[in-house]
């Protein structure tokens, strides 16, 4: 990428004003999509969604569904706080206690322990920053949704704010998680008593593939010296990054596994059902899924690393401007085949 194409990367993460509705997308969505008979989770996960719109008053409805052929909506999310980037929907915050619960709910099916943990830290995290005019913490993160949950038509889920964005397209059994931001600030917090690193496990298996490679494959995985910024955030929808550093094929049966580890670390938010399948699929690209890795080596979370493969593109980038780098990450999840399910909505 040249550097004015880098510049323009970048630009969601440099301008409080930057609009996501010129991301690119120019696919409209089907109006005949087929959606197949609902499984167990697909089913739970609209019976709670709707569960949730049921409590909506008609004031909440009208700002927190949007019609499901909105691409602009469908690509409003940012790893910015609300008070320099403004979602769709209604605010946490603004949620009674039943609707926070009905909330919760749904977010526990859509997503594992380990995703609900992320988002539990992530919100406890952004309370700590006070608010300073840009309205942090957990009131600040949004639901909204694009169409009605439904079992017979295709329907999308939104949950974000600061540094995370979940955007979840449901096609009856089928769900993508894709593009899904996390990341944090602060990293390290006090959570129920203990010192927690929100991003520990990922960094740590990280380090433990470059630390399982020889000397001749590191020089390969290792890019550069420096920490780059995320490529693939926000506003850079149909981007396509060429694959860099060391490749799935050339690893030994132990360093695949701890490959793996780094995958698994990250698409382990997703719920069972879903994560068993992206699992599947990810396994059978290994041989061609690179590990590519810029900055130092030894500290848990002060490299940027990225992992791609067909049909995945995870990226971890510390930030470096002002305040420790290992404190402040921004994160992202990308199937590039099937970014908001378009490979299952979008006309051809």
């Amino acid at each position: 990428m040249n550097r004015i194409g880098l510049i323009l990367a970048l630009l969601p993460f440099l301008s409080p004003g930057t609009s996501l509705a010129r991301d690119g997308m120019r696919t409209a969505v089907r109006d005949d999509v087929t959606v197949q008979n609902g499984d167990a989770r697909s089913l739970a996960i609209v019976k709670t969604a709707a569960a949730l719109v049921a409590s909506f008053s008609d004031e909440q409805r009208a700002r927190a569904i949007a019609a499901f052929t909105d691409n602009g909506k469908r690509q409003n999310w940012s790893n910015l706080p609300v008070g320099m980037y403004q979602r769709h929907g209604i605010a946490r915050g603004a949620l009674s206690d039943d609707q926070r619960a009905a909330l919760d709910r749904l977010l526990g099916v859509v997503l594992s322990e380990a995703g609900m943990r992320n988002v539990a830290y992530q919100l406890a995290a952004d309370d700590t920053l006070g608010d300073g005019g840009m309205q942090y913490g957990g009131d600040n993160y949004y639901v909204a949704f694009l169409g009605e949950p439904s079992n017979s038509e295709p329907w999308m889920l939104q949950f974000g704010g600061h540094h995370l964005a979940l955007n979840v397209t449901a096609v009856g059994p089928n769900i993508s998680f894709s593009p899904m931001l996390t990341g944090g600030q602060p990293l390290t917090i006090t959570y129920d008593g203990e010192e927690t690193f929100i991003t520990r496990q990922e960094t740590a298996a990280a380090q433990a593939f470059l630390d399982g490679l020889t000397d001749r494959q590191r020089k390969t995985a290792i890019r550069g010296d420096r920490p780059i910024n995320l490529l693939l955030g926000p506003g850079n929808y149909g981007t396509v990054l060429a694959p860099e550093g060391i490749r799935g094929r050339d690893l030994s049966v132990e360093q695949k596994s701890l490959l793996v580890d780094v995958i698994r670390s990250r698409i382990g938010f997703m719920n069972g059902d879903s994560y068993a399948s992206r699992l599947e699929t990810l396994l059978s690209e290994l041989d061609n899924t690179y590990f590519a890795w810029w900055g130092p080596v030894g500290t848990l979370g002060a490299a940027y690393f990225r992992i791609t493969a067909p049909s995945l593109v995870m990226e971890y980038a510390p930030q470096l401007r002002g305040g420790d780098p290992t404190d402040h990450a921004h994160n992202i999840y990308r199937d590039p085949t099937n970014d908001y399910g378009m490979a299952w909505i979008g006309q051809p």
